[in-house]
């Protein structure tokens, strides 16, 4: 069975113009953000204590991601077919995870190829690593 990935990339929707919609991400120990789908190019930051994440897409290994306070990505979609655009997030850790993410509505960095990150390095992220998004 397939399970059709949610719009709500978030908790929480916090803003929304129709330049920038703004999430706030909050997982306690155990939960999981759900399954969603990038449409966007979008920038998160991290505003939690150190944590244990995984990075799950559907039909591949899970990707577990580890960062401090202030970690920030960046992530351009490219021509948005990259599977990897759908997954969820999941804290494997013990402590709360909470991250700010925004999403630019109006134009793309790049409309070809798959999904580009680039990080500021305050982590060990091997879905970045490995050029996902």
């Amino acid at each position: 069975m397939s399970i059709e990935p949610s719009p709500a990339i978030g908790t929480k929707l916090l803003f929304e113009n129709e330049h920038v919609r703004v999430w706030d991400l909050v997982l306690e120990p155990g939960e999981s953000s759900g399954i969603h789908r990038h449409h966007h190019d979008f920038v998160f930051a991290y505003v939690t204590e150190d944590n244990e994440l995984e990075v799950r897409v559907p039909g591949e290994p899970a990707r577990p991601t580890s960062a401090q306070d202030g970690y920030v990505s960046a992530t351009t979609i490219g021509a948005g077919d990259d599977p990897r655009l759908t997954h969820e997030l999941v804290n494997v850790g013990t402590t709360r995870h909470r991250q700010i993410l925004v999403e630019t509505l109006t134009g793309k960095v790049r409309e070809d190829g798959p999904a580009e990150t680039e990080n500021n390095g305050l982590g060990r992220d091997q879905w970045a690593e490995a050029g996902g998004a």
